[in-house]
């Protein structure tokens, strides 16, 4: 894990209960560094502890993660699953991600 390293790749994180549908969590690198318009949000982490997610890093480190958008703590409806793979420019929380995701080395 050279790209962004250890510290800062996160291996797990909390996803929503609504938009668990398979056995991963997706971070569409659309838009990825400098084009926010084109952010998608695929999965949707989870927003359990106090609008935040628990995450945990490649070097053994966690963190819980405030995030920031509403449209990525939208409201939970009980047995609805929520649709997935839709856009949502500027989402800061999307960047976050994006930036401690793998990614291909820029050259």
């Amino acid at each position: 894990m050279i790209n962004p390293g250890p510290s800062s790749t996160f291996v797990f994180l909390d996803e929503r209960e609504d938009s668990i549908n398979d056995g991963m969590f997706v971070v569409d690198m659309g838009g990825y560094p400098d084009k926010p318009t084109m952010h998608r949000i695929v999965d949707i982490p989870a927003s359990y502890h106090g609008g935040g997610g628990g995450l945990s890093f490649a070097d053994g480190h966690s963190e819980t993660k405030k995030w920031l958008d509403s449209r990525t703590v939208a409201a939970f409806r009980k047995g609805v699953g929520t649709p997935y793979d839709r856009p949502s420019p500027n989402n800061k929380d999307i960047a976050w991600m994006q930036e401690r995701a793998t990614r291909h080395l820029r050259r």
